[in-house]
């Protein structure tokens, strides 16, 4: 009877191409519901990563300890919308309004400088010329654009408190599919990217904490309007390295322009501050523990995800990275090469 099984190199080829196939996947425009599924799958991986932080005599932690903890992260987020709630919505409605004026008191500062007319004479820049209602409309489009990630959210968040609830269930069926020869591999694979998303995730969420209060703190000691959303806003762009503490900055310097030129100045200077303390002492403090990626890789990611997908692909881009990183670690330089290698997420013995 022929033998029909592959050595470890040749099943490791086929993982690779599985992987590739499921990337390819993705770019095409109907596979939404794929981000949508990993998205799940991300939240599902924070809520056991807090879980497993919390101390418990059993090697597997209860259901009931995993719904508590679901039922936590509930009341924390009611009790935050609670608190800041009529304030930030009252805020976030002074911003949709009063981000256009900031618009166009910029343009026209602009349009009056002679080094800009001169550019006019020389360059056809009639067309290139947005006036405050044409960006108002492209920031309208991004809210619109949130506005329909949101809407993904409810399954999402849905999907990922089943997950959560009964992971071994699904990571079960996941592993059945894999044949009897490459489980352990497939398993092994399974716990690195827990590990190293688990650790991204608890150090993004610290490190949104920490720039959303440091800014905040910030802009209220130096009576900029509508302090709180401008700092929430922050933290929550934290989430997107790089990209984001950039976004998040634009509509407060506009508002800053608002009030005068000095104020703006202040603007910047707190954004470049706490930026400075996130990159220097919280990033390498957080990066003990938890991931380092490459600024080209992360924009790179950013970059391509934001091009099929907009928003939505840009706030997965870098989990997704976490993903394409250790699964080429494992299945291609480990299993195919040969050579040793340390997984993203993992440290050496004499860190702690």
């Amino acid at each position: 009877m022929p033998d029909f099984s592959l050595r470890n190199n040749q099943r490791s080829v086929l993982g690779l191409i599985l992987v590739i196939g499921l990337a390819l996947f993705m770019l095409w425009p109907g596979s939404k519901i794929f981000l949508v599924l990993f998205a799940a799958v991300l939240l599902a991986v924070f809520i056991n990563a807090i879980v497993s932080l919390i101390p418990s005599q059993r090697s597997e932690p209860s259901l009931i300890l995993r719904v508590g903890v679901i039922l936590l992260l509930v009341f924390l987020m009611t009790l935050f919308f609670v608190l800041i709630g009529p304030g930030f919505g009252s805020q976030m409605a002074q911003l949709t309004e009063r981000l256009p004026l900031a618009i166009d008191r910029l343009q026209a500062v602009v349009t009056h400088k002679s080094w800009w007319t001169d550019l006019q004479k020389n360059l056809p820049l009639e067309n290139l010329q947005p006036d405050g209602a044409q960006i108002m409309s492209g920031i309208t489009g991004i809210f619109s654009t949130t506005m329909g990630a949101m809407t993904n959210m409810f399954l999402t968040v849905l999907i990922g408190f089943y997950i959560a609830i009964q992971p071994q269930l699904y990571l079960g069926g996941f592993l059945h599919l894999v044949p009897k020869v490459n489980r352990d591999r497939a398993r092994q694979l399974m716990r690195a990217l827990n590990h190293a998303l688990s650790w991204w995730m608890l150090g993004r969420l610290a490190s949104m904490v920490v720039v959303g209060v440091l800014t905040t703190a910030g802009l209220m000691l130096i009576d900029m309007p509508l302090a709180l959303v401008l700092g929430v806003i922050a933290g929550l762009f934290a989430f997107v390295p790089y990209i984001g503490p950039i976004a998040s900055a634009v509509p407060a310097i506009l508002l800053g322009l608002l009030e005068s030129p000095l104020t703006a100045g202040y603007v910047i200077a707190i954004y470049t501050l706490v930026q400075f303390i996130e990159g220097n002492f919280l990033t390498p403090w957080i990066q003990r523990r938890a991931v380092a990626l490459a600024p080209a890789v992360l924009l790179t990611m950013q970059f391509s995800m934001g091009l099929f997908y907009g928003l939505f692909g840009v706030l997965i881009a870098t989990p997704l990275a976490v993903v394409a990183i250790v699964t080429i670690q494992i299945l291609y330089v480990q299993n195919i090469l040969g050579d040793p290698v340390r997984l993203l997420g993992e440290h050496s013995p004499n860190q702690k």
